[in-house]
């Protein structure tokens, strides 16, 4: 269903505003329900909209889906391109991608979850455009890998592909326990965001004891 003119006549910053509490709404709805056994209309009503509204901003719950990872990952990405351009030794850097990654499930469950069970392992995943995008995280953390090998930091003797593949995969099966429910973090925040760095610090310590260059 196409927008209206009177969405068209929005001011952008109105029309911005109003289609990230749909997609926030979406979120929300899709990690309650899943996508499958949830419609547009219960996104309308989370967000407290009429049902019509939705498709002034999306074509279809597909379309808001896909919004959803592409808007979401796009910022993701752009906190990992600072982590892997700035000056820190190769261990902090590694350190704060873990912290990055574990982070965003401390702070958007819901999002996380949308990824993983929604996203990740479904048929959607294998469009070209989210493999190209997921591609992008693998490279990042290639060129931080690498770049410990030529400074050597790291063993030079080793494959940066394969080593890069292990240290997100470990990461991946992390978050994947979260959200399954197969791991319970209990406390406040400052215990959570604690438990977390701890996480995040052992994973690159693994790592980076097996990776380290011998001399």
């Amino acid at each position: 269903m196409p927008a209206d003119t009177h969405t068209n006549r929005e001011p952008s910053a109105v029309r911005a505003e109003k289609r990230a509490i749909l997609l926030d709404a979406a979120i929300q709805v899709f990690a309650r329900n899943g996508y499958h056994g949830s419609r547009v209309s219960d996104i309308a009503t989370e967000a407290g909209v009429a049902y019509g509204l939705v498709y002034h901003y999306f074509k279809n719950k597909e379309e808001i889906l896909a919004t959803i990872f592409e808007e979401r990952w796009a910022g993701f990405l752009d906190a990992l391109e600072g982590i892997a351009g700035g000056a820190n030794s190769t261990e902090d850097k590694l350190v704060s991608v873990a912290a990055l990654i574990l982070n965003v499930f401390r702070v958007r469950p819901d999002w996380v979850k949308v990824l993983v069970m929604e996203i990740q392992r479904s048929q959607r995943f294998s469009e070209p455009e989210q493999i190209q995008a997921v591609g992008r995280l693998f490279e990042l953390v290639g060129r931080i890998v690498r770049a410990g090998q030529t400074s050597g930091e790291l063993r030079d003797d080793l494959d940066a592909q394969v080593a890069c593949t292990m240290f997100i995969g470990a990461l991946d099966l992390e978050i994947t326990s979260l959200v399954l429910g197969l791991k319970k973090i209990d406390g406040n925040e400052a215990e959570e965001r604690e438990h977390y760095s701890k996480v995040a610090q052992t994973v690159v310590g693994i790592f980076m004891r097996g990776m380290e260059s011998r001399s």
